[in-house]
């Protein structure tokens, strides 16, 4: 599952970067000048939401579901869609419904067009989690199908069932932060070439004057 996770992840990052690069020009080379540091990525408002979802706050986090689903019903958007989804996705809470999750990340990954690379990279890394997780699940039930139902037996397939959880937030969320550092340094790197792209705007002005 691992190498599948930073397959996805890998391939994400490389789309990422050529569409932020080539979006900084127009049809006619001009450089376009826009700041895309000042909105929060897709990532960011994703770890907002999990963080009120799994904080210590419940009223937090079912205010923050009863948002979600409001926006969804409201304007059933490609975000708002992508936000609901990746909730459900996530392990942890009351509101976890991974079977509704991977039907929906199936759907928006089927119209790739309409979604933002970082969309992309989000719905991508969380549905493949999802598929390693129900295989999990499966295996585990099958297994536990063959044997007796001890009162041990449960109990170790309980721990089994929490340390898988534990293991793919951790992995999800290393796999955020280092996509998060990434898309920080493309931003950075459009910010570069913006000022490099001002600055050579200088010495063309100061040979006109010279020649006079």
């Amino acid at each position: 599952m691992a190498s599948r996770l930073t397959a996805c992840v890998a391939a994400a990052l490389l789309l990422s970067g050529c569409s932020s690069i080539g979006g900084l020009f127009d049809g006619s080379g001009e450089s376009i000048d826009a700041d895309v540091s000042q909105q929060p990525s897709t990532v960011q408002i994703y770890l907002a939401d999990v963080d009120r979802l799994l904080g210590p706050d419940p009223t937090a986090a079912d205010r923050t579901w009863r948002e979600l689903e409001l926006d969804f019903e409201r304007a059933p958007t490609t975000t708002n869609t992508l936000r609901l989804s990746l909730a459900m996705a996530t392990p942890g809470h009351a509101k976890t419904h991974l079977a509704r999750a991977a039907g929906m990340l199936t759907d928006l990954l089927q119209r790739p067009e309409l979604l933002l690379t970082d969309e992309q990279l989000l719905a991508s890394v969380h549905l493949a989690l999802l598929r390693s997780r129900v295989s999990a699940e499966s295996s585990a039930r099958q297994a536990s199908n063959t044997e007796s139902r001890s009162n041990a037996r449960e109990l170790a397939a309980a721990r089994a069932q929490l340390e898988l959880l534990q293991a793919d937030n951790t992995r999800l969320r290393s796999a955020l932060a280092e996509t998060e550092q990434k898309l920080a340094a493309i931003t950075e790197i459009e910010r570069t070439i913006r000022e490099r792209d001002g600055d050579s705007v200088v010495p063309t002005t100061e040979a006109t004057r010279n020649d006079e």
